[in-house]
């Protein structure tokens, strides 16, 4: 069997239904996309290939989920042209240059609206939001109380109770946090069954504040004041409650497609070292989930993918060079996706990840 640079994961529906058809985009109803800054520059010419090819002359609805960079991410899928919104997306997300070392929360936010602003361009947020095939669903967080502050005296001993009382368990960030889920149809497509959530139509004004605000980390970006059409508030990362997303909400029927830059799904932010928490395939049954391979990572510069922390131990030189060098080296993850799905390999190269498999135990596994 060929060494690839991506794995594919299939939970057992999923595995059987492209085993009995092959793989095509007619039985993908919903695309994820997760949280992960840096992280999703792994996987950016994967979305070039599903963008340019897997869905290209897509004419039936679809779902997109996405917190944080999956939402900058999936904001792209919904405009009138994707690839050209994607190709702006990751050269204006690398290029990010502060004056400062240590740039302010506001400095951050205001190079990330700038950032969006340049990918939609002047008819952008009307796209995303009027979109017929493209249903996004944009996920952001309302914080309560203190979390609604911008004092970092307030807000960080707030963010730590928060995360003490999600270490006991993560039914308590209802009392913290309220889910906003922005949407671009009349309903959504999309239905959480857990923890408090508000569904807010998008309109073209609330496009960009709305994606904005579910990419604003707390203590490193400022949040976002109401977006046109939500419960009043202030509006911060949606991967707080949904990192990676813990699996368990209603969409359409059909195959979920999630290309991830890892092969584990962390249901929330403050779930990353509670490995017990971590989505088993139990939740994975209608999901097919892409990813580059864990050799493929060790081989990077620096033997892993980008990450915040780059900013900070990387001179600007350096993190300009190793970004760029881990974007060309996602085109192997493309192309052995293309050719998984081209030749019908993936058929007998995904891994099924039965009802109480560690998806990324076997993710490890198979590419030793």
């Amino acid at each position: 069997m060929k060494k690839r640079s991506c794995v594919v994961l299939a939970g057992a529906n999923a595995a059987r239904r492209v085993r009995e058809e092959g793989l095509n985009q007619n039985m993908v109803s919903t695309l994820v996309g997760a949280s992960g800054g840096p992280k999703w520059l792994a996987i950016s010419q994967l979305d070039r290939v599903l963008i340019g090819e897997f869905f290209r002359d897509r004419n039936q609805p679809i779902a997109t989920l996405g917190s944080s960079i999956g939402s900058f991410r999936n904001m792209c899928y919904a405009t009138a042209s994707p690839l050209a919104a994607l190709e702006k997306l990751e050269y204006g997300y690398i290029n990010q240059v502060y004056d400062s070392e240590k740039p302010t929360p506001a400095e951050i936010t205001a190079a990330g609206e700038k950032i969006l602003r340049e990918v939609l361009g002047e008819q952008g947020a009307r796209e995303v939001a009027e979109n017929p095939v493209w249903h996004s669903h944009f996920v952001t967080v309302r914080g309560r109380g203190p979390l609604a502050s911008e004092r970092k005296a307030v807000l960080g001993p707030a963010l730590l109770a928060s995360a003490l009382a999600n270490a006991v368990s993560r039914r308590t960030l209802r009392a913290f946090w309220d889910r906003v889920v922005f949407h671009s149809q009349a309903q959504p497509s999309i239905a959480f069954r857990n923890l408090s959530t508000v569904n807010t139509r998008l309109s073209p004004d609330s496009v960009c504040p709305a994606v904005l605000a579910s990419g604003s980390i707390p203590l490193v970006m400022a949040g976002v004041p109401t977006p046109e059409g939500a419960p009043a508030g202030n509006y911060r990362d949606g991967g707080i409650t949904d990192y990676h997303f813990d699996l368990g909400f209603q969409h359409p029927d059909g195959l979920v497609l999630y290309p991830h830059f890892f092969p584990y799904l962390v249901p929330g932010w403050f779930d990353k070292s509670f490995r017990w928490r971590w989505v088993r395939g139990g939740a994975m049954q209608n999901v097919l989930l892409v990813a580059p391979a864990p050799d493929w990572v060790a081989k990077l510069p620096f033997g892993k993918i980008p990450d915040r922390d780059d900013f900070i131990q990387l001179t600007t030189d350096e993190r300009l060079k190793y970004w760029n060098q881990v974007t060309e080296a996602g085109k192997q993850v493309a192309e052995d996706f293309y050719e998984l799905w081209q030749t019908g390999a993936i058929a007998d190269e995904m891994i099924e990840v039965g009802s109480d498999q560690a998806p990324h135990k076997l993710a490890l596994a198979m590419s030793a």
